[in-house]
């Protein structure tokens, strides 16, 4: 059995899957049953829901940067983090704050809940 990768990884998996607009890359790192609330004021109820928020955004939305954010392990399979990333859609930044609750199944971490929110500056 592969081991778990690390929450390091996982974000670098995650922003790779994202700056793709690979929805089914993508997708693979969320639970199907996750919640998102994010640029929007509906809570996004379930992968699909959540598919449907990312195919949204427009072509040239990228994350800039994503420095690593502040992790608490809850247990053995349950981490939440809390950090800043920074999206640009083409020269425009777009700076939010991001929030992750990781759940460990069969060897990987899955987002169970995600929350995004604007930042200033």
């Amino acid at each position: 059995m592969a081991a778990t990768p690390t929450i390091e990884q996982f974000i670098s998996e995650w922003v790779a899957a994202f700056n793709a607009h690979d929805l089914d890359r993508h997708m693979a790192l969320y639970r199907p049953d996750a919640m998102l609330f994010g640029a929007v004021d509906d809570l996004q109820d379930g992968r699909e829901a959540v598919r449907s928020y990312f195919a949204a955004r427009g072509k040239d939305v990228r994350v800039a940067s994503f420095p690593p954010p502040k992790v608490r392990c809850i247990g053995d399979d349950v981490a939440v983090t809390a950090g800043h990333v920074d999206f640009a859609d083409g020269d425009e930044p777009m700076p939010y704050r991001l929030s992750w609750t990781l759940v460990r199944e069969k060897g990987d971490w899955k987002i169970a809940q995600h929350h995004g929110s604007p930042r200033r500056g």
